[in-house]
């Protein structure tokens, strides 16, 4: 690591977390749950937080200035005393003595007050900065490799509810965020290894980071960077990132956000109560980053020490105030950045009350076109399709299998595709039989029956599809998740994968 850093940064970097990634799919899922646990604990927090805040601060200032007017008048009184050797005299009080001693009655009692409520909020900002905190680091430590990160954001999608279930909004508004977060962290790392970033905070972060730039934490089965660089990029780049993406829509649970709801927050909007909404969401999580978390302390042996650390986390406050700013020059990238996983995941976690499943797979598409049309960067978005492919993480394909010959069934198991409509699957059945094994198979697009050509090309009759599939081929794999498909043993992998790229034709 060429840019090395003080030794109170460098204690603040938990190296051995790096050791300790859970491998059994059944962690991985706990892991998840607790992370929506702790975001919703965050949510119902932040809710306190924008109903009392504004009076808490006005309070606060209040008693600040009541507690400076007390202060003055005493000193005042007593410089007079020390100049003239006498109290002086004080219009409409009998008595100077007396008037100081209810000033400074007064003037303690302010000053608990202050100390009281200043102290309530100091704490309650320490808590929310470390339940972040300890939120986006254990979020990072399922990023560590393409294959545990796949396991994730899989899991996630596989877990959401079936389009007609009664809870599907709530349960991925909950999802969601984490989703969200995952896939803007990865899509970062893919940037980061194809470009340099304009943004002034990422410059001197990254300025001389890594021995090797084409090093990544996102390699197939291990993560190449080293435990020191993996910790500083983490803490000083990761975590001001994923906590931007995990927090991006904290300001709807503002009383402000609540009213353009009139009570259904899942509701379709109008275009004026959409940029309504979007502005105060804007201002409210700017508000919360600012007063409800705030700039951490630290214990340190120096005063330059702690000057250094105050300053540092400043900067990294403002990179990730950055990220809720109108968009200018300097943050046009992190915008460009939060923008394509927020599109990408209103189609795989929608809280929108009507959804059809088969939407999921126009995703790719929707966004190419938009970097088309220049709605989305370009790059950003070749990159992001790139990790993601055609077929989503965990949807559910059929493929005519060159082994059986027959139709079998697949669920999409791993990102970064070499090639985006030949997705990376597990194969669930085997003549059409419930059957799982730890190989990977890459179904080639002459195989996908998805494609109307692979369909035409089979030899399978028109009639046989369409009495069998009624001109639906895919399948929502959610509907036999941890039901017919255990989470524990779908995810067991051996590390091998295998083509599946033979079509046997029709030669009639």
């Amino acid at each position: 690591m060429k840019n090395k850093k003080s030794k109170w940064q460098l204690a603040t970097y938990q190296t051995e977390r790096l050791s300790a990634i859970p491998s059994m799919a059944s962690a991985v899922s706990k892991k998840i749950s607790s992370f929506m646990l702790a975001h919703r604990k965050m949510v119902d927090e932040a809710s306190l937080f924008f109903e009392t805040y504004k009076c808490d601060l006005l309070k606060l200032t209040k008693l600040k200035k009541n507690l400076v007017n007390y202060t003055e008048q005493i000193d005042i009184i007593n410089d007079y005393k020390k100049e003239h050797g006498k109290l002086p005299q004080i219009v409409n009080q009998s008595s100077t003595d007396k008037y100081l001693t209810q000033l400074y009655k007064l003037e303690q009692q302010i000053k608990n007050e202050y100390t009281s409520l200043h102290s309530l909020l100091l704490q309650q900002k320490i808590n929310r900065f470390e339940a972040l905190d300890h939120l986006t680091d254990n979020m990072l430590d399922l990023l560590n490799n393409q294959r545990i990160f796949s396991q994730f954001l899989g899991t996630i999608v596989l877990s959401t509810p079936l389009p007609d279930e009664g809870v599907r909004c709530i349960r991925n508004e909950k999802f969601k965020p984490i989703y969200i977060a995952g896939l803007v962290v990865a899509l970062f790392e893919e940037i980061r290894l194809t470009r340099d970033f304009k943004n002034a905070y990422l410059n001197e972060c990254m300025k001389d980071m890594f021995d090797n730039n084409t090093d990544s934490f996102m390699a197939l089965e291990q993560n190449a960077l080293s435990n020191e660089v993996m910790a500083q990029y983490r803490e000083d780049v990761l975590k001001p990132i994923a906590k931007a993406a995990l927090l991006q829509s904290i300001g709807s649970y503002a009383p402000e956000a609540q009213d353009v709801f009139s009570g259904d927050r899942y509701r379709m909007l109008t275009v004026t109560e959409r940029k309504q909404l979007l502005e105060i969401v804007r201002l409210k999580s700017i508000d919360y980053f600012k007063f409800g978390i705030g700039v951490p302390e630290r214990k340190a042996n120096t005063h330059e020490e702690r000057l250094e650390h105050t300053q540092f986390e400043q900067k990294k406050q403002s990179f990730i105030l950055s990220f809720f700013a109108k968009e200018n020059i300097d943050n046009s990238e992190l915008h460009k950045l939060l923008r394509i996983p927020l599109i990408y995941s209103s189609f795989m976690v929608s809280t929108k009350p009507e959804f059809n499943y088969k939407k999921i797979y126009t995703a790719y598409d929707t966004l190419k076109e938009s970097a088309m049309n220049k709605e989305t960067d370009p790059l950003f978005t070749k990159l992001f399709l790139s990790m993601v492919g055609y077929f989503p993480l965990g949807s559910g394909i059929y493929f005519i299998s060159q082994e059986t010959h027959v139709i079998e069934k697949g669920i999409v198991s791993s990102l970064y595709p070499a090639n985006p409509y030949g997705p990376i699957c597990k194969q669930i059945t085997r003549q059409q039989i419930k059957s799982l094994s730890q190989k990977e198979v890459i179904v080639s697009s002459n195989t996908n029956v998805f494609f109307t050509n692979t369909r035409l090309k089979s030899e399978f009759e028109p009639e046989f599809y369409n009495l069998k599939y009624k001109n639906t081929y895919t399948w929502n794999a959610n509907e036999v998740w941890e039901v017919q498909i255990p989470a524990l043993e779908f995810w067991r992998k051996d590390g091998t994968r295998k083509r599946n790229d033979f079509l046997l034709t029709n030669l009639k």
